[in-house]
């Protein structure tokens, strides 16, 4: 280990047991407005377009992308395509598949990306990306981007990602087999996005979202035999740190303890976690059902990066969280001011009495303990000997075939819908 990270680990460990259990600051109390979706009409369809056929007319997914204009539609007919396409010249394209499983993009795990968009509104649906050694849909730096009824498996990187973007969706899509997680949102606030009608499994991480919120929504979804489930982190390896006002909401989050799921350092530190909020400010835990993780269902936890991150402002309220390693509720010192957890039904707790009630809806907890973030860093020192787990994404089992996008003649709709 080098004197740096045992300077980290060090100062960690410190901080965990003395501002750990320091009293919550007298004064005035913090507002919050409570993280909500983006209030949006649904998507148009478009009335003047082109359909490009690959490979009826075109030869490539790449060849009719550059032959197509604004608001188009890049229609693809089954087959095995071994290409990577960018979108860069093109805003409002969309890249639909005939049919979701049949229709696979394969970086034959030489290829970066099996589809980059770095121009506003682009849609991505109803075909599968694999074995590409980055991601299977990347958006990057972009106002308006949707990814719908897309598979995404055994990746080097992440499945479906977006980053630097705002105004966007994910929705009845599939992740499985990536070392770092299955679906991401990455530094944007407010990011104005939805996640739902997902699953992920397989991953080291089934959601990450580092320094991302603000009308940012994850909810009706399923987060199963991970590493560990859903991750808001801030780090100061991105910009906009802290990650603030995200809403997790009537997700399934089971089993989160897949050793043979493939990971990286980064992710192997929230192993055995469901919902695993990592130095995140100001988010909402609302309805989950959080089940059978080996460590933590429903954790805030400070996060060390340049800067020491406190979970702070956090609502944890309704779930229900059972069957836990460790403990069902926790909260990891040192802690920010206002964390609370509220009507959550749950049988276990770190530290114990971590739930109340009140006026302002429940114990304004800062007062975390310092076990809870000394045993998730544990992880930490194990990935720097080297010492955990990890499946290899490059032979992970094929999924099985997912629902197909209903009507894949119809016409090519926007990313998002206007604001109401």
């Amino acid at each position: 280990m080098d004197g740096c990270r045992r300077r980290t680990l060090l100062k960690l460990a410190a901080a965990s047991g003395t501002l750990g259990m320091a009293s919550t600051v007298a004064g005035g109390q913090r507002t919050q407005t409570e993280v909500t979706a983006p209030d949006r009409a649904p998507p148009r369809a478009y009335e003047d377009f082109t359909v490009r056929r690959v490979p009826g007319e075109y030869d490539s997914i790449q060849a009719a992308v550059t032959a197509a204009a604004e608001r188009d539609l890049v229609l693809v007919d089954p087959g095995i395509y071994h290409e990577s396409v960018t979108v860069s010249d093109t805003p409002r394209l969309t890249i639909r598949g005939r049919d979701r499983n049949e229709v696979i993009l394969d970086g034959e795990f030489t290829r970066r990306n099996g589809v980059t968009a770095t121009v506003d509104g682009v849609v991505v649906e109803n075909l599968t990306t694999r074995h590409y050694t980055y991601n299977g849909v990347y958006w990057v730096g972009v106002d308006g981007y949707r990814g719908s009824y897309l598979t995404a498996y055994n990746n080097g990187e992440y499945g479906v990602y977006a980053f630097d973007s705002v105004n966007g969706r994910f929705d009845n899509s599939y992740a499985s087999g990536h070392p770092d997680s299955g679906f991401y949102v990455g530094q944007c606030q407010p990011c104005r996005a939805v996640l739902e009608n997902l699953i992920s499994e397989g991953n080291s991480i089934g959601y990450s979202g580092t320094n991302a919120g603000g009308e940012l929504v994850v909810r009706d979804s399923v987060w199963r035999r991970n590493m560990a489930g859903i991750v808001p982190n801030t780090l100061d390896s991105e910009a906009l740190a802290p990650q603030r006002g995200v809403r997790i909401e009537n997700n399934d989050v089971i089993d989160n303890n897949n050793e043979n799921a493939p990971t990286k350092a980064i992710g192997f530190p929230a192993f055995g976690t469901g919902i695993n909020i990592a130095g995140g400010t100001d988010n909402v835990v609302v309805g989950n059902r959080v089940r059978g993780h080996s460590n933590f269902g429903v954790v805030l936890v400070p996060n060390i990066d340049k800067n020491l991150w406190r979970p702070r402002g956090n609502r944890v309220r309704d779930n229900q969280v059972d069957r836990s390693g460790r403990a069902d509720l926790a909260l990891g010192a040192p802690a920010g001011r206002d964390n609370r957890f509220v009507d959550n039904d749950f049988g276990s707790s770190r530290p114990d009495g971590i739930q109340g009630r009140g006026p302002l809806g429940g114990l304004r907890r800062s007062v975390g303990d310092p076990w809870v973030t000394l045993l998730l860093g544990k992880g930490f020192l194990q990935t720097e000997v080297g010492n955990y787990p990890s499946g290899d994404w490059r032979e992970r089992p094929q999924p099985p075939d997912q629902p197909p996008m209903p009507n894949p003649e119809g016409p090519p709709r926007g990313a998002v819908g206007p604001t109401r």
